[in-house]
């Protein structure tokens, strides 16, 4: 079995599951002082970790289109900021709202899933990312999609981006191996640094190369269907944010039920 990616001052949980993966399987996550793993929320965690990822990927494509800013990569929307001032985007308040958004939307998330609760904190969290983007969907309809103006994209933008800092919350490693949902900066040079200790690299250490850097690539692939989605549904405008919430739900299927606090 591969060794896992360990932060500093942190011991790896026992694994309780039974059954075997050849990713290994880490215990179920109790939502409070841990790294999440889709391992530990989701019972098919390359299932949860391709459909969020493609989602983030579809809607992104879809507001950046449509509004001008991204909803998951904050990155892209950072650069807005310099760009828009400067006299070469106009859409960066769109931009503005959306970073402000998301922060705000990872922030509460990460806290509400450290409050006592009834229900498993991937079940929180995913409930918690499905009614945000019943808002969003809800909205998009109702400001026409952004169509009236640089205040509707705004808003929209903003929208979106509650929900996106929401999922990206759900998990942010795969059996202990990084797999962030929006930050694919972050994936791709880790996929890069991986790979090369894949061909470099030998034993233990050359086996969790690999399959770290397939998980990213996995995760890349993902990401940049999901772009290709987008930009075809956004033929139909009204209907994508909906889209994305109902292509969410089957999260909840998946979801642990177990490691609800009180």
């Amino acid at each position: 079995m591969p060794t896992r990616e360990t932060p500093p001052h942190r011991v790896p949980r026992p694994a309780t599951a039974t059954g075997s993966s050849p990713l290994g399987r880490p215990a179920a996550s109790t939502g409070q002082g841990d790294l999440a793993d889709s391992y530990r929320e989701f019972r098919h965690p390359l299932v949860a970790l391709v459909l969020t990822v493609a989602t983030a990927g579809a809607l992104d494509a879809f507001a950046f289109l449509r509004y001008g800013a991204f909803v998951a990569n904050q990155s892209g929307n950072a650069v807005f900021l310099g760009i828009g001032p400067a006299g070469s985007h106009p859409e960066w308040p769109s931009a503005a709202a959306s970073l402000v958004a998301f922060a705000a939307g990872a922030g509460g998330l990460t806290w509400l899933r450290g409050t006592p609760r009834r229900w498993s904190a991937p079940v929180v969290g995913v409930v918690a990312v499905e009614l945000a983007m019943v808002l969003w969907a809800a909205l998009n309809a109702l400001l026409g999609y952004g169509r009236h103006g640089p205040v509707s994209r705004a808003a929209l933008a903003g929208a979106g981006a509650l929900a996106m800092g929401g999922l990206t919350t759900l998990f942010s490693r795969t059996a202990g191996i990084a797999t962030t949902i929006t930050y694919q900066s972050g994936t791709t040079a880790k996929t890069g640094e991986r790979a090369v200790r894949w061909v470099v690299g030998e034993g233990a250490a050359r086996a969790h190369a690999r399959t770290g850097t397939l998980l990213g690539l996995l995760a890349i692939a993902s990401y940049a269907a999901g772009g290709a989605v987008g930009t075809v549904a956004q033929r139909q405008p009204y209907w994508v944010p909906l889209g994305g919430t109902l292509a969410l739900t089957a999260l909840l299927l998946i979801a642990r039920r177990d490691g609800a606090s009180s």
